[in-house]
């Protein structure tokens, strides 16, 4: 019996790991287990939630940078989001977590504010201006920057994207959408 129980732990413990996405910047068919498509911007969001982590990869076309964020509540503005920025630098695809301490403007590392960069594994492509990005991140940092993010429970989703690849550039040069009532 307790053989039994042990293999069948096994069992189940493989597959719940097999089931990760491979962060390489690629996205596989059947990689992820759910995705959502957003009209307006024309991105893509792929997600897969395995024990205590989410792996999000993000697919859009841009010239320059490309984010996405999270708001645990519509709030003032972008106020309190917790948001992952990814750009070219030297022809390498660098990732930000970042966090909005004001209602408008730009978002600041984590770290200024306390947290810490809470990217686990981060892999993108970029290529006739469209972006491929994968990270991921626990669902509960346990940070007061990072927001933390439930299966089945809803939050505003944030997409943004940049003409240019400079973070710094004025963030009002840029495109923004808010997706209302999303869940992982």
């Amino acid at each position: 019996m307790r053989k039994t129980l042990f293999g069948l732990l096994a069992l189940v413990l493989g597959f719940a790991l097999a089931q990760a996405p491979k962060v390489d910047g690629k996205i596989a068919g059947g990689e992820y287990a759910k995705s959502y498509k957003h009209e307006k911007s024309g991105f893509t969001l792929y997600w897969s939630v395995v024990g205590d982590t989410l792996y999000l990869a993000l697919e859009g076309e841009s010239k320059g940078w490309i984010g996405v964020g999270f708001l645990a509540e519509k709030s003032d503005k972008k106020k309190g989001a917790d948001q992952y920025l990814f750009y070219l630098e030297g022809g390498k695809p660098v990732a930000l977590d970042l966090y909005q301490t004001k209602r408008t403007g730009a978002p600041v590392a984590d770290e200024k504010e306390g947290g810490k960069n809470s990217i686990l594994a981060f892999a993108a492509t970029y290529e006739g201006g469209k972006w491929t990005v994968e990270f991921s991140r626990k669902l509960k940092t346990g940070e007061p920057t990072d927001v933390e993010i439930a299966p089945g429970k809803k939050l505003l989703l944030l997409l943004a994207h940049s003409d240019k690849m400079d973070p710094k550039e004025e963030h009002k040069k840029t495109e923004r959408w808010y997706v209302e009532d999303f869940a992982f």
